[in-house]
């Protein structure tokens, strides 16, 4: 399958949670919070999470009817997440146009992020599957949502560490985005039914797909291809622990590294254009950026030597799905 058909069946299966977010997100909701979450959810996104937890659920042979809400509860998960790290990183354009905070407060975003949890915790509860499996379903959400906060945690706190390396932002971008990317997969799995040993495949590609993708979001991050108005070098601006800064900061000369330290702490709004194009060039000149191109590859192929323990049938439907995730560019 090409990469255009899968991004093709990829919107096409995303797509299928949207009756049911807007049952659950109301135009005529809740006052203060309907309005809100609507300017947020207006603006789409790919649906890449939902979408893999129903085509997991087809590749499984399960019944993707009954996954549509596991996978609307992905997606409000998501959009939870993009509300609150907005707000943690101080980034005002989303989808290209103002963050939910920027158009309408840091309280309400907040508030708003806190709603859609509960609405995602809602769609898990109304999984059409019996109580064992619903309630499996529900530790697996939040266990991933626990992971994910730890995670984000680490991000947080290490923003210009002088001590900042490759193997501890491995251990973030795990636990920060390797579980949180293979929730739908696997909730797409214990829906189907599938044996214990294919969900805990799907477990371990995640925990490889999930760093891929951080690491190419942070390489995506020195294009305008980011849904941020055109701005680029946003991760430079907040001093955001990458894995671009983790490989520069011992790949450069002692007065780079102390310039970089500089820029990396200095208060978003702060830090100049001239300040992110030197650390641009920096990582370029470093091979910061090969590097993580290289880590990334290495990681997709480590998640397919994993889909590879799978039955053939099943492999075919995942490791395009694979391959075309870690290879995205915007």
């Amino acid at each position: 399958m090409s990469d255009t058909s899968i991004e093709a069946k990829i919107l096409e299966q995303g797509k299928r949670i949207d009756p049911l977010l807007a049952e659950l997100l109301p135009s005529d909701g809740p006052a203060h919070l309907a309005e809100h979450i609507a300017y947020h959810m207006e603006t789409g996104g790919k649906r890449i999470r939902p979408a893999l937890c129903l085509m997991t659920c087809e590749a499984l042979g399960g019944n993707s009817e009954a996954a549509i809400p596991f996978a609307a509860a992905v997606e409000l998960l998501h959009n939870m997440f993009l509300l609150h790290d907005d707000i943690q990183d101080g980034d005002e354009m989303r989808r290209n146009q103002p963050s939910l905070w920027k158009a309408f407060g840091v309280g309400n975003a907040i508030n708003a992020g806190d709603y859609l949890l509960g609405r995602a915790l809602q769609a898990v509860l109304r999984c059409p599957v019996g109580d064992a499996v619903r309630l499996k379903l529900l530790r697996l959400f939040l266990d991933t949502y626990e992971r994910t906060v730890e995670g984000q945690a680490l991000d947080l706190n290490a923003r210009s560490d002088p001590h900042w390396g490759v193997e501890r932002y491995m251990v973030m971008a795990e636990l920060k985005t390797g579980h949180y990317l293979a929730l739908g997969m696997v909730g797409g799995a214990i829906v189907a039914d599938a044996p214990e040993a294919t969900v805990e495949c799907l477990r371990r590609m995640g925990e490889n797909m999930g760093p891929a993708f951080q690491i190419r979001d942070d390489t995506i991050d020195l294009t305008a291809g980011k849904g941020r108005g055109g701005m680029k070098g946003c991760d430079i601006r907040e001093g955001k622990p990458s894995i671009l800064y983790a490989h520069a900061l011992s790949h450069s000369m002692p007065a780079e590294q102390e310039r970089l330290l500089q820029i990396m702490a200095c208060p978003r709004g702060q830090t100049t254009e001239e300040d992110v194009a030197w650390v641009e060039t920096l990582y370029e000149r470093c091979g910061s950026v090969a590097f993580a191109r290289e880590t990334a590859d290495k990681l997709i192929g480590q998640a397919l030597d994993v889909l590879g323990q799978l039955p053939v049938e099943q492999q075919s439907a995942l490791r395009g799905l694979v391959t075309f995730m870690a290879e995205r560019t915007t």
